[in-house]
């Protein structure tokens, strides 16, 4: 197997590793924002509370990910709005 045979590989590998993940954290984001929306908790009361823009709650809620910033941002911001969810007690 050539080098170049083996780094397409990796690669692939690599990539069906971050689909996965990506499918899990877009599930749970999902299940996190019905919840959201069961229980009323507006997206102006995560902001307040958590200092996450609305600009970027929104992003998180929408799925566009991409337009959340960089690591370890992206991250955080997503483990604070589904924690957020999850936790909250009126």
């Amino acid at each position: 197997m050539s080098l170049n045979n083996l780094t397409d590989k990796i690669d692939e590998s690599l990539n069906k590793i971050v689909s996965i993940s990506d499918q899990s954290l877009i599930s749970k984001i999902k299940a996190v924002k019905e919840l959201r929306l069961s229980t009323d908790i507006e997206l102006k009361v995560i902001a307040m509370k958590t200092k996450i823009s609305m600009k970027n709650l929104k992003s998180i809620e929408n799925l566009e990910l991409e337009k959340l910033p960089r690591e370890p941002w992206r991250h955080s911001f997503i483990n604070q709005y589904c924690e957020f969810i999850e936790n909250f007690d009126e």
